[in-house]
């Protein structure tokens, strides 16, 4: 540990406006203030005396707002010199964060970020990506670095945990209109983590097939409707719109799967019996999955079957393939 003094500081004191050190990132704990309210500030803020004088957060970020907002001032700090140089007061930060919580998505990337400022990549990933439960790897470094980019909202809805930073990866390489337009749907409609990278796929598709962005894809007339149809559960407005950009994306697959439920509905399977075709409708293997509580119930449901399967309709379904 370097050298520090022990000093009370007034709040003036602070430069709040360098963030050169600082990796936290996200609202103010409520328990935090309930701590402090209760029994004080329990572990001391570490702060640098800058060569004009003020005074740099290294640690305790958070702690020291608290208290600022509370008014407790002077206060007790911890203070290292101004000749500390700032790639060794940035790695207090990170390990000190780390000692006490798990970071965020955002706090990963500011962390990757600015000690990628001071070390070569390599170093970076040796030292910090595992600690910061990350695979060691280029890739995942880059990914991280630009997370870093995006807008203020973007990065809030990412520390929170209502953008998974899968979700990010896949906005980041987008124009500025584009990925906020897709996060708006992302925002608005309850889509899973999954369901929204496949989204971003697939309007990105669409919108170089059609040459047009994938914002433009995003408010075409079809998508419009089914947004502003508020009358619907917001789930079942979700599903509408993935199944009309499917469609977009794959007309002939779309309209293939849409034939095979009519032909299925026409054939009318027993209760219990499901008949699935090929991923795709390719290849020539078909499966049929069969429910039952008894052995009398399979007997009665596999004679049904094979009746059905005699008939020209369940014969016209297996060569009908696209």
């Amino acid at each position: 540990m370097p050298t520090t003094e022990f000093g009370s500081i007034q709040f003036a004191e602070v430069d709040w406006n360098d963030a050169v050190c600082l990796i936290t990132y996200g609202p103010l704990p409520d328990k935090l203030f309930l701590s402090i309210k209760a029994v004080g500030l329990l572990q001391i803020p570490l702060l640098q005396r800058k060569e004009n004088g003020l005074l740099r957060i290294i640690c305790g970020s958070r702690r020291l707002a608290v208290c600022r907002e509370l008014g407790l001032q002077p206060l007790l700090c911890q203070i290292l010199p101004d000749s500390l140089p700032l790639h060794t007061c940035l790695r207090m930060a990170i390990y000190d964060n780390l000692a006490h919580r798990r970071l965020n998505p955002v706090e990963k990337s500011l962390a990757l970020t600015k000690m990628a400022d001071h070390m070569d990549k390599s170093e970076v990933i040796e030292e910090f990506m595992s600690p910061l439960d990350l695979e060691p790897s280029v890739v995942l470094l880059e990914r991280y670095e630009k997370l870093a980019q995006l807008e203020p909202f973007v990065l809030d809805a990412l520390a929170s945990g209502r953008l998974n930073e899968r979700v990010a990866f896949a906005l980041t390489p987008l124009e500025q209109t584009d990925r906020l337009a897709l996060f708006q749907l992302f925002e608005e409609l309850p889509f899973s983590v999954s369901v929204e990278e496949e989204l971003v796929e697939m309007v990105v598709e669409i919108g170089r097939r059609q040459g047009i962005g994938p914002a433009e894809v995003i408010n075409l007339r079809e998508i419009r409707k089914v947004r502003a149809a508020d009358t619907k559960p917001a789930r079942q407005r979700a599903q509408d719109i993935r199944r009309h950009l499917q469609a977009l994306r794959s007309p002939r697959l779309t309209a293939r799967k849409e034939r095979f439920a009519k032909e299925v509905r026409d054939l009318k399977l027993p209760a219990g019996v499901r008949l699935v075709p090929p991923p795709h409708f390719e290849g020539p293997r078909w499966n049929l999955e069969c429910t039952f509580e008894s052995g009398d119930e399979l007997a009665a449901r596999l004679r049904h079957l094979t009746k059905l399967a005699d008939r020209r309709k369940f014969q016209r379904i297996m060569k009908s393939l696209c």
